[in-house]
C-alpha cells in the first residue's frame, strides 16, 4: 500500500511555448530524483517523448489524440503504468499535455478519477505563455483556457518582446486570471525550488472561477476543425542545405497559418540528430545527442497549422532526402 501520494505538476501551454524546455529544466535540477513524466502529442507521431532527457523507462507518451478529450482516458492508464513499470518508486510525476488541449478534463481527471486520486496529489498547474506570439493566441479559446486554470504561469521568451510589450501582456493575462504567480523566463529557465515541493494548486480557487470544473459534461469541446496535424517518418538522411532553404520558404510563405514545426532530424554526413522547432515565422534548431550505433536513424517530423496543403508540404520535406 502507497503510504504517501506523489506530487504531481502538470505542465501545458500553447503551441510551442516552451512546455518540453521546462519539463527539461526541471529534470536537471532534480537529478537523482527519480521523476516519471507523461506527455501527450496532438499527433500520431511522439517527438516530444524523444526531447525528454529523462531515463527512457520514466517516460510514457500518448499519441494521436488529445488527453483532454479523445484519448484522455489514457491519462489514467498511462499514470498507473508508468508507477507499474519503473524499478525504483517515483517521487514525483510531471505531466506535459498538447499544446491544443483544454486543461479543464485534465484537471478533472486528477481531481474525480478514484485510480488516480488514490495515488498522486497536484501540486501545481503551470502554463507557458509565449511572450511574442500570445497575444495573438488569445483567439483561441485553449489557449485563454490554459491562463485561466493554471496558478502558476511562465511567460517564457521574454528576451523576443519590448519591456511595453510586456507590461501590456502581463495586464492582459492578469485579466484572466489574476490570482496565478507570474514567472519571466527565456528559455524557460525558472528557479526550480521556488515552484516543485510547494503546493500551489488550490481548488477552492479554481472553483471560485469555474463552478462546473467537476462537472464532467460540462467541457465537452471540439478542436478546431481548421487545424491540422501531420507526422511524418522520413527514411533516409536529409541534406542540411535543402532542408534549411524548404524550411524558410514555408515559413515566408505559410508563416500565420503554420502554428508548429518540429522535428528529430537524420542529416547526411552528421552523427548527431538534429532537433527543430518552428512558431509561425521563428525558426530554431540544434543538435542533440549523437545517433547510437544500432539505432533508426529515420527522421520524424511534425507539423500544425491551419488551412494547409499538407500533401504538398509532405512533397516538400521528402525532396530535402539527400
Amino acid at each position: 500500500m502507497r503510504l504517501q501520494k506523489i506530487p504531481t505538476t502538470v505542465v501545458t501551454g500553447f503551441l510551442g511555448a516552451g512546455k518540453t524546455t521546462l519539463v527539461n529544466h526541471f529534470l536537471d535540477h532534480t537529478r537523482p530524483m527519480r521523476v516519471g513524466i507523461v506527455v501527450n502529442e496532438f499527433g500520431e507521431v511522439g517527438i516530444d517523448g524523444q526531447l525528454i532527457v529523462a531515463e527512457e523507462e520514466a517516460v510514457v507518451e500518448i499519441n494521436n489524440g488529445c488527453v483532454c478529450c479523445t484519448v484522455r482516458k489514457d491519462l489514467v492508464k498511462s499514470v498507473g503504468e508508468l508507477l507499474a513499470r519503473t524499478a525504483r518508486p517515483l517521487e514525483r510525476l510531471i505531466i506535459e499535455t498538447s499544446g491544443l488541449a483544454d486543461p479543464a478534463p485534465v484537471l478533472q481527471t486528477f481531481l474525480a478519477d478514484p485510480d488516480v486520486r488514490e495515488q498522486v496529489e497536484l501540486e501545481s498547474v503551470i502554463a507557458v505563455v509565449d511572450a511574442r506570439h500570445f497575444s495573438d493566441q488569445l483567439q483561441n479559446d485553449i489557449a485563454r483556457e490554459q491562463v485561466v486554470f493554471a496558478d502558476r504561469i511562465v511567460v517564457n521568451k521574454t528576451d523576443l518582446v519590448a519591456s511595453g510589450d510586456l507590461t501590456s501582456l502581463v495586464t492582459r493575462i492578469r485579466s484572466l486570471n489574476p490570482t496565478a504567480t507570474i514567472d519571466f523566463s527565456q528559455h524557460s529557465q525558472i528557479d526550480v525550488e521556488a515552484v516543485l515541493g510547494v503546493r500551489h494548486f488550490s481548488l477552492d480557487n479554481l472553483l471560485s472561477v469555474e463552478p462546473d470544473l467537476l462537472d464532467e459534461g460540462a467541457h465537452d469541446h471540439a478542436h478546431d476543425n481548421a487545424i491540422q496535424s501531420c507526422a511524418w517518418v522520413v527514411p533516409g538522411p536529409l541534406d542540411a542545405s535543402r532542408f534549411n532553404r524548404w524550411a524558410n520558404q514555408i515559413v515566408q510563405s505559410h508563416g500565420q497559418k503554420l502554428m508548429r514545426m518540429k522535428g528529430v532530424l537524420n542529416l547526411h554526413e552528421e552523427g548527431r540528430r538534429l532537433h527543430f522547432h518552428s512558431v509561425h515565422m521563428l525558426l530554431d534548431s540544434r543538435f542533440g545527442k549523437a545517433w547510437g550505433r544500432e539505432e533508426c536513424r529515420d527522421s520524424k517530423f511534425v507539423m500544425i497549422g491551419r488551412d494547409l496543403d499538407m500533401t504538398t508540404m509532405r512533397e516538400g520535406l521528402l525532396d530535402c532526402v539527400h
